[in-house]
């Protein structure tokens, strides 16, 4: 009698397999209907508690361990049936050539169809975009396409042209732990375990939206910015702004305030704002 292992390959394989199958598809489904990122990626849409990205990356990871563990259950668990069986259909033919053929070839038409939007293709696929684009009213968007991504340094031109610094304070004093300003929004929500969403509110509840200059005008609160948020709103590289500056004598570097620049140099902080980008 042949003594059972205490840890069998074989059934671990299959078990898994059948796991990662229904994993896959139950995110494929719920990656078919998710809303679309602009609403996803701003925090506030879960679905059976996960997130968009959450399903996401559920789907690609189970996706990989399915794809590693079809190769362990053909060529190591169960390889020498699978060789015995290879090598019997190449000697002796294959004895489905008719089903084969009919899969290659329904295979091929679906393929083909998913890619050109043919029927009933085509309707699985705007099925699937409506319901995406009906999750909209529900909930938030962002004030700006992909505004998580927004870094503080960004996002301070928008919020009265307040310092980067004064951002990141005020987070601060709201619980919200930021490193840096060069933090994007998705960023700080995730080391904080929230939203973009919730780390904008707090800011856009304290500061207003600024509006932006005229062509001709110059951004209101100019003293409040630092060479980095003067280099970001008028696209500007921060290292010219900073040659410029010694080239005048003044060391600075990005988080140098323009107020600071200008008592250095008897100007107004507009006039050091003007020097930097013209």
């Amino acid at each position: 009698m042949k003594k059972e292992t205490l840890f069998n390959l074989r059934s671990f394989t299959s078990f898994t397999l059948v796991i990662s199958t229904i994993i896959m598809s139950w995110s494929g489904f719920i990656l078919y209907i998710a809303p679309p990122g602009r609403i996803a990626n701003w925090g506030t849409w879960q679905l059976m508690l996960f997130t968009k990205s959450e399903w996401q990356a559920l789907h690609t990871i189970f996706s990989y361990v399915f794809f590693i563990l079809v190769i362990v259950h053909l060529f190591f668990v169960n390889w020498r049936t699978f060789l015995t069986y290879f090598k019997s259909k190449l000697k002796s033919g294959l004895n489905k050539k008719w089903e084969l053929l009919t899969a290659l070839v329904i295979s091929a038409i679906i393929f083909t169809g998913t890619l050109r939007a043919w029927t009933p293709f085509s309707p699985v696929m705007k099925f699937g975009e409506k319901v995406k684009e009906s999750w909209e009213g529900d909930f938030a968007t962002p004030p700006v396409l992909h505004m998580e991504i927004y870094t503080l340094e960004k996002l301070a031109i928008d919020l009265d042209s307040i310092a980067p610094a004064e951002l990141v304070k005020t987070l601060n004093e709201n619980n919200i732990k930021v490193s840096g300003s060069d933090k994007t929004l998705k960023e700080i929500a995730s080391d904080n375990k929230t939203t973009p969403s919730a780390v904008y509110n707090i800011l856009s509840a304290k500061y207003k939206k600024h509006t932006g200059p005229a062509a001709d005008e110059i951004l209101q609160g100019i003293g409040r910015f630092t060479v980095g948020s003067a280099a970001t709103s008028s696209g500007k590289d921060p290292k010219l702004l900073i040659q410029r500056l010694k080239a005048k004598g003044i060391e600075a570097n990005e988080a140098t305030l323009l107020r600071t620049i200008a008592e250095k140099m008897g100007k107004t902080p507009k006039d050091v704002y003007t020097f930097l980008v013209e």
